[in-house]
Parts: structure tokens; sequence; C-alpha cells
């Protein structure tokens, strides 16, 4: 990567962990449009709008968001994009979308998948029970979300439901 975009990229991320969402997306808009094929200007355009999104009037969509995690992902596959997408997309009820952005993850980087499973477990059930309160106190109601969820708890230890079953 050129000297001048590694400048450009951390003047961005100082702005991002300064709080300046508003300066850190213009910088990050703008290093993609002059940058269209480095992943990491994509990436950060996501990450900083993902922070921005609801704060201090920014107006970002979540549409313009998950392009920016896209086009990351397509110019390099890379785990952490992957995962940080999966979440984004938890966090806007994009829960199928979640789900195969955190198994694509732990199929590049299979020494993490564990950790990549039971993170989407986690995120993914408590997002549906703050979005869903009411509803998931009927057990019918959470009883796909809680399987989903055991599943994916399943997965990041290796066992199949049976031999959970017996251990329990």
């Amino acid at each position: 990567m050129a000297e001048d975009l590694e400048k450009k990229l951390s003047a961005g991320m100082k702005a991002m962990d300064e709080g300046d969402f508003k300066k850190a997306y213009s910088l990050f808009k703008k290093l993609c449009v002059e940058n269209p094929e480095v992943a990491d200007c994509w990436y950060y355009k996501a990450e900083c709008g993902n922070m921005a999104s609801g704060m201090f009037g920014a107006k970002v969509s979540n549409e313009e968001i998950m392009e920016a995690y896209n086009k990351a992902i397509e110019l390099d596959g890379n785990c952490d994009y992957y995962q940080a997408y999966g979440l984004f997309c938890i966090s806007i009820n994009k829960y199928d979308e979640a789900e195969k952005a955190y198994c694509e993850a732990a199929e590049i980087d299979e020494s993490r998948a564990a950790s990549l499973y039971s993170e989407f477990a986690v995120e993914y059930f408590n997002n549906v029970m703050a979005s869903y309160g009411e509803i998931m106190e009927d057990p019918k109601a959470r009883a796909p979300y809680i399987k989903k969820a055991l599943d994916y708890f399943l997965k990041a230890l290796e066992i199949d439901p049976a031999e959970a079953k017996v251990l329990l």
C-alpha cells in the first residue's frame, strides 16, 4: 500500500478513535473513490458508517454500509471482514445474511471457527431477545431462535445434539 494511502487511512482511523465519525466517514468515502480496488478503504468506510449510523444525525443507510462491507469482501475475502459484516447484519436483524457471513468466516479461518460460531449464537440470540421482547417470553415462540443458537453452540463445541443430550 502506498505511503500516502497509509497516511490517509491512519487519519481516518484517528478521527474514528476520537469519535469524529462524520469526518472519518467523509475521508473513507473519498478514499473509496480514489482507491476502488483497496479492500481496506471499503472496510473502514463500512465500519465507520456502522458506528456513525444513528449518531449525530449521520445519514448513512444500512444498504450503503452493506455495500461497502460486500465490496471489501469481494476484493479481499478476509475472515475479519466477514465477521464484522455478520455482526452488522445481526444488528439490523438480517439474520440469514449474518449466518452466511459467520459461516464463511469460519470456513476461511478454521482455527477461529469455534469462536465465530459461539459469537454468532450469542449475538444472534441477544439481538432476537432485544428485538422481539415480549414474544420471547412464550416458550413456543422463542423455540426456533433458541434452537438456532444452540445449533451454533454445538457446532462450536463440535458435538451433535445426541451427545449434548447425554451430557446434560
